[in-house]
């Protein structure tokens, strides 16, 4: 995707000037950066004073060649951050509105409502009002509505803001499903760390309408340089796992990282080798220079510092211990502990630190 975009806000210029491929992209960044706004221009619900969007070779907008097509003929699905549903029709209607709409020069036709209802676990909703609908199935149904379009791209504008923790945590699954399932590169608009993490596989931070920095997940969101301008400034270290067993009666189970490394983490009642995500902040992970023993936590990880990063009294480490993790220490710990680059040392990480996503 081409994307350069130049708009006039009220306090500052959105100038965007990147091109990506990727599965899912997060714009991510603080609260007022212009996220909502960059999207509302790629979907042609806001006028931009300049700018090149292009999709898949399918040109949308060129200021230079006096292009500009239509929201309708965009071929883009928009999921807001309230669902938006017509309060007037049933979960059906809802989901079949726009369905047949034209515009698609490459029409999935084998996105069915029965296939995209029961990926997202909504096919007993479709004869109910939308008035009766919690918040995470309101959200469910407008993505449902979107992925019927048929788009090229999808475009989700902090779908999950409204809903509580848990309810979150319920819906990164879905979304992740529809990643998954369907060929549709989605846009993933976020000021949540965790969401990146467990959705994206690129993510373009944005502050006051510029490019501060973009590239791979994990990469960005563990930089003291990036965290320093977030509104919630968290190292979140979000990995997929497998299942290998789970002990009701000790409270925890056991999963094993891509690499073969394993983990203890709090009960999950699973069959073995299933897949799950787990994350562990950064701020929970405790080292020590030599192993540690008679201790309560079940985790103790060998690894070797890649990167240390220190800013404003803060260091970050990058650490490799079967997967990369992303630890936040006091500056004067680690010029306590003399951690350098290329170190040896041990993570340390509690059972009940490692949350079930």
């Amino acid at each position: 995707m081409i994307l350069k975009c130049h708009l006039p806000l009220s306090v500052f210029s959105l100038d965007i000037d990147i091109s990506f491929e990727s599965r899912v992209t997060s714009i991510f960044g603080p609260s007022g950066a212009g996220k909502t706004s960059l999207l509302d221009a790629i979907a042609g619900l806001r006028e931009v004073a300049s700018g090149e969007i292009e999709i898949a070779g399918r040109v949308l907008l060129s200021s230079s060649r006096g292009i500009k097509l239509s929201p309708q003929e965009r071929s883009i699905g928009y999921v807001p951050q309230e669902a938006a549903l017509f309060p007037h029709l049933s979960v059906r209607k809802n989901i079949l509105f726009g369905a047949n709409r034209k515009g698609n020069p490459d029409s999935k036709a084998h996105i069915k409502l029965d296939h995209v209802t029961a990926l997202l676990e909504i096919g007993h909703l479709l004869e109910r009002p939308v008035t009766h609908l919690s918040g995470g199935e309101s959200q469910r149904v407008a993505l449902a509505r979107a992925i019927l379009s048929r788009p090229q791209l999808l475009l989700l504008d902090e779908p999950l803001a409204s809903l509580d923790v848990g309810l979150k945590e319920r819906i990164i699954p879905y979304l992740r499903r529809v990643r998954d399932e369907f060929a549709i590169p989605m846009i993933y608009v976020t000021h949540n760390s965790t969401e990146v993490l467990s959705l994206a596989d690129w993510v373009v931070m944005i502050k006051e309408g510029k490019v501060v920095t973009q590239g791979v997940p994990q990469e960005i969101l563990t930089s003291q340089r990036v965290l320093s301008v977030l509104d919630e400034n968290q190292i979140e270290n979000v990995f997929d796992v497998r299942l290998i067993n789970s002990d009701r009666r000790a409270g925890r189970s056991r999963v094993r990282l891509e690499s073969g490394r394993e983990l203890f983490i709090p009960y999950v009642d699973g069959p073995p080798k299933s897949f799950l995500q787990i994350r562990v902040r950064g701020d929970d992970i405790l080292v020590a220079t030599k192993l540690p023993e008679g201790i309560s936590a079940a985790n103790v990880l060998p690894g070797i510092i890649r990167r240390i990063e220190t800013a404003e009294g803060e260091s970050v480490l990058k650490v490799a211990a079967g997967a990369v993790f992303g630890v936040r220490l006091t500056a004067s710990a680690v010029e306590r502990l003399n951690l350098v680059e290329g170190q040896e040392i041990f993570l340390v990480i509690k059972t009940r630190s490692c949350l079930v996503l």
